[in-house]
């Protein structure tokens, strides 16, 4: 049987329930529920990002008779002893013929006409009605329009759907059970009919043959269904849950004609798997659709997924190609909406890969980047899109942190985009919690950084795309991994990573990126513990491509010249260092990115003996990172800095220096960090206490007193770096250790700490043969 165009069994229920309410037989301690339940299966509400999504695998689309029960059976009617079901489903068996089906829609018409002013005393008192424009009383119009439209065979359909529908309450009470007793047609009943009679089996004999027992879904409820998964895919990123697929499948079939929206869908999901070939494939159906249907508003949209999957698939060329086709055809049609998200979207490729905007011929459409926002700013404001307004003024806070202008700026434009997501329910809270994770992080507010992540992933993770939640479990897993705050936190960081849903691995991207996350935790882990097999191993299967994330590119290229320098090869770190820089100022890369670069130069220049080019890229760096307030890059570089200040022979400047930033620095609960400045620390009252003459007794003391302060940051060093599982950075403490015990004649300490010295190492290495090395 074809499906029906919009009436069903179910509709005719919540018709009866209208026809109910506006009789003034609902009792006003249930109005609200009633009015509730029938507005939710009659259009669907909007989703919220802070409310679970409902688990009903047929998303509101029909309900069941069992649905009414748990509404009504709760509250009581106007009625003595009777609840408001007993008197719903009195009704319901009320409809006893066919031609009862078409007085009650000849009733529900009266709902809504005016009431005239001659009133009759046989016209009841007390009656609501329906104004034209209400949601209940479009869902009337719409329902008689419908009935109307219907031709005989459909109609009777209709009818024997409703039957088979109500049937399982026939016993609800005796009363009901009396009602019910003429039959599924008192027609059939006064003219003496019987299930065995001929005529009778032509008319109802294959209601015991149905197979849905009248659940079968409208058109309409099957493309509304079809509407809110795809509002969810487009909206959360992910793909056709499993236990979705075949429901909607068998849907699919049973329809006589394909919904359009049912090729946006199997294209999403098919995208989302990796299936290109099938995204393809649905997308040219789409187009096919839009055109045979002359309808250019779905041509100019296909066009727009079509440069989004392009692009999606490393092919920029066509995607610029396709999103100018878009841009020309929204213009055609003045389609706003979609000319100002074609326009966004093309300015975040241009700024998210700009070398491979380039290379496919994009010279710029917008300007700058400042003009391109400026533009789409104006147009958004014109048209009152205030998701893209909200989305707009975002990025200009981004792009305040990118290019290092000042912080209140960045933090201007933040509360203005949440202040209008807030007056405008703009669902956007991901995107803002993770720039403020980032704007934190970089303040060195490693704490709030985290919460913001937890809150993501806690409280809003039903309502935000997949991409942005799994971007969210990459940084705290990073923080955690991080902050090391004892042994093992590396096993915590890749057990939160693998606590991740087993659905999220369904799509393609998202399980290349939590790969990326997994492998670049066990590097550091490898780096840190000198696992320098398992580094190349990891190096080797993390090689990024043109789709990866930019940001996860450049830490897999920070790491590749850290394993350089810390392995000594020099010469490979320097040029690696170079064309990386000549890259991020090509593209005009993250301020950030850019102070990482100099801060590695530094320590290259100073590890290569050539302290004095060294000191003048840190001292660069400081003062960059001290107008973008980047903090964790400052302490870096002021630590580089003393470090360099400690090589010539400038102790009493590099001690005053670390004192400086130590407090801050632990602030941050970055141990690596902390162990490195404690180290330099050290270095420092070291050589404060080498400048001391200890021929004379105030010269003397304050030798010892260094050497005893010395000693001190080295042990407080010697614990960070065991935090967070650095072994070479454990072991050159140990060995300060030692020679600070032989320089003071005490050899047997001194053999103590060197014993110590190979006991960690030896530990360590046993660490790495029992140690995991898969991505």
């Amino acid at each position: 049987m074809s499906k029906p165009r919009y009436l069903t069994a179910p509709k005719i229920s919540l018709l009866v329930l209208v026809n109910l309410y506006c009789s003034s037989g609902i009792p006003s301690s249930a109005t609200i529920p009633v009015l509730s339940f029938i507005l939710s299966y009659s259009y669907p509400s909007a989703p919220s990002a802070a409310r679970a999504p409902r688990s009903d695998n047929r998303q509101d689309a029909s309900c069941s008779i069992q649905a009414f029960e748990d509404v009504l059976q709760s509250h009581a009617s106007n009625m003595p002893g009777r609840t408001l079901l007993d008197v719903f489903l009195k009704h319901m068996w009320e409809m006893n013929s066919f031609d009862a089906l078409f007085d009650l829609f000849d009733r529900l018409g009266d709902l809504i006409a005016r009431p005239r002013e001659d009133t009759t005393q046989d016209e009841p008192l007390q009656r609501t009605y329906l104004s034209q424009t209400s949601p209940l009383g479009a869902l009337v119009r719409r329902a008689r329009v419908e009935f109307v439209r219907l031709q005989f065979d459909d109609a009777i359909k209709l009818w024997s759907a409703f039957i088979a529908y109500r049937a399982p309450t026939a016993q609800w009470t005796k009363r009901l059970a009396g009602l019910a007793s003429s039959g599924v047609d008192i027609v059939a009943a006064d003219m003496g009919l019987e299930p065995s009679d001929g005529l009778y089996e032509v008319a109802y004999g294959h209601l015991s043959e149905e197979e849905d027992g009248g659940l079968t879904l409208s058109i309409d409820d099957l493309e509304r269904l079809l509407d809110v998964q795809l509002d969810r895919l487009q909206r959360l990123g992910c793909r056709v849950p499993d236990e979705m697929k075949d429901p909607l499948r068998d849907m699919l079939e049973s329809s006589t004609a394909a919904p359009r929206q049912a090729h946006l869908v199997q294209f999403f999901d098919a995208w989302k798997a990796g299936d290109y070939t099938l995204a393809f494939d649905t997308l040219h159906r789409y187009f096919d659709y839009a055109m045979q249907a002359r309808e250019r508003i779905h041509y100019q949209y296909a066009l727009l997924h079509m440069a989004i999957l392009q692009a999606d698939f490393g092919c920029f060329g066509e995607a610029i190609a396709a999103i100018n086709e878009t841009i020309a055809t929204a213009r055609e049609n003045q389609d706003i909406h979609c000319l100002n998200f074609s326009l966004n979207w093309l300015q975040h490729m241009s700024k998210a890969y700009p070398k491979q905007m380039k290379r496919a011929g994009y010279m710029g459409m917008l300007g700058s980047e400042k003009e391109g926002l400026a533009f789409l700013k104006a147009k958004a404001r014109e048209t009152r899109t205030y998701n893209l307004l909200s989305a707009t003024l975002l990025n200009e806070a981004k792009l305040c942190l990118l290019t290092g202008e000042p912080v209140p700026r960045a933090f201007e434009h933040l509360y203005q985009s949440s202040h209008l997501n807030l007056k405008e329910d703009i669902g956007n809270y991901s995107c803002h919690m993770l720039f403020q994770s980032a704007l934190f992080s970089r303040l060195g507010v490693t704490y709030l950084s985290g919460v913001y992540c937890e809150l993501l992933l806690n409280a809003y993770h039903h309502g935000c795309p997949l991409d942005e939640c799994l971007r969210a479990t990459g940084r705290r897993a990073f923080l955690v991994s991080n902050q090391a705050l004892q042994r093992g936190r590396y096993e915590e960081a890749l057990n939160f990573l693998g606590s991740i849903d087993p659905s999220s691995h369904r799509s393609l991207k998202s399980h290349q990126y939590i790969f990326l996350c997994t492998g670049l935790v066990k590097l550091r882990r490898a780096m840190h513990r000198t696992d320098w097999t398992a580094t190349d191993a990891l190096l080797s299967s993390l090689k990024p491509d043109s789709s990866t994330d930019p940001e996860l590119s450049f830490l897999l290229a920070e790491s590749r010249i850290d394993c350089l320098v810390a392995r000594g090869l020099y010469s490979e770190a320097f040029s690696t260092i170079e064309e990386l820089s000549v890259t991020l100022k090509e593209e005009g890369a993250d301020v950030m990115q850019r102070i990482t670069i100099l801060l590695a130069k530094a320590d290259l220049f100073r590890r290569s003996g050539k302290p004095e080019q060294g000191f003048s890229v840190a001292l660069r760096a400081a003062s960059v990172s001290f107008k973008a307030r980047l903090m964790p890059c400052l302490w870096i570089a002021v630590g580089m800095l003393a470090n360099i200040l400690n090589s010539i022979a400038e102790f009493n400047a590099g001690a005053r220096m670390l004192h400086a930033v130590i407090p801050q620095a632990l602030e941050n609960v970055d141990h690596s960090v902390s162990g490195t400045l404690y180290s330099h620390l050290g270095d420092s009252y070291m050589g404060l206490a080498g400048v001391k003459d200890p021929s004379t007794p105030q010269g003397a003391r304050l030798r010892a007193t260094h050497v005893s302060r010395a000693e001190m940051y080295i042990d407080r060093a010697r614990e960070c770096f065991k935090r967070v599982e650095n072994l070479d950075g454990e072991c050159a403490q140990l060995m300060k250790k030692a020679i600070i015990a032989k320089l003071r004649g005490d050899e047997q300490l001194a053999e103590e700490w060197a014993q110590n010295h190979n006991r960690v190492w030896e530990e360590g290495m046993g660490r790495i043969g029992h140690g995991d090395t898969r991505v």
